[in-house]
């Protein structure tokens, strides 16, 4: 039976210490942005600055030489402020359109995290090998109310061997694949993987 392609971005589902996922986030802000759609299952990396109140901004990674963050694992509807009363608020949006104003999401932050995802294609032979992600910026066209997840998929031409050129560059280490019946490798393989480079992972300041 083949594999349904059905992309989500990252998502989370243990951890490599052999600790339990507590399914908590860190809070983040995203800027106003023209250029970005953001969902549950896409990589964040640290933007300049913060808000009036201190919460650092993310934006959203787009490219393997991007130093990621963590994951958005949820978006927040709406905010602290002004009674909302009498204010429609859209519970069922699980995404952040372009040019949306300042909003904020929830991040997984912790480097020990195992995500699953699904590759374009992977093969057995390339477990435990560093590899890139297919990254779409703007994500209108497959974000709707009906599939609000990421469309982010692993890259596997993008694959390098450890240890060896270009392998310490790449954002993503394959562990394996998911174990399940409904899973294989070849095309739309879902694999678990950990972020192979993270913000909290090396000392401030280094390349």
């Amino acid at each position: 039976m083949a594999n349904i392609s059905r992309p989500r971005g990252l998502s989370p589902v243990g951890t490599i210490n052999g600790a339990a996922f507590n399914e908590q986030g860190q809070l983040f802000a995203i800027a106003s942005d023209s250029s970005n759609t953001y969902a549950i299952g896409d990589v964040v990396k640290i933007a300049t600055g913060s808000d009036a109140s201190g919460i650092a901004y993310v934006t959203k990674m787009t490219a393997d030489t991007d130093l990621p963050l963590g994951v958005i694992v949820g978006v927040r509807p709406a905010d602290p402020g002004v009674s909302l009363q009498g204010v429609n608020i859209d519970l069922s949006k699980l995404y952040i359109s372009k040019s949306s104003g300042t909003r904020y999401v929830y991040v997984t932050t912790d480097p020990a995290i195992i995500y699953e995802a699904e590759a374009d294609t992977y093969a057995l032979a390339d477990v435990f090998k560093n590899v890139g992600g297919n990254w779409t910026a703007d994500q209108t066209s497959t974000l709707s109310q009906s599939s609000p997840q990421s469309s982010l998929t692993v890259k596997a031409s993008t694959v390098v061997a450890q240890g060896t050129s270009g392998s310490l560059g790449l954002p993503f280490t394959v562990i394996g694949l998911a174990q399940r019946q409904d899973n294989a490798a070849g095309t739309a393989a879902k694999v678990n993987l950990i972020l192979n480079k993270q913000q909290y992972k090396q000392a401030q300041g280094t390349a």
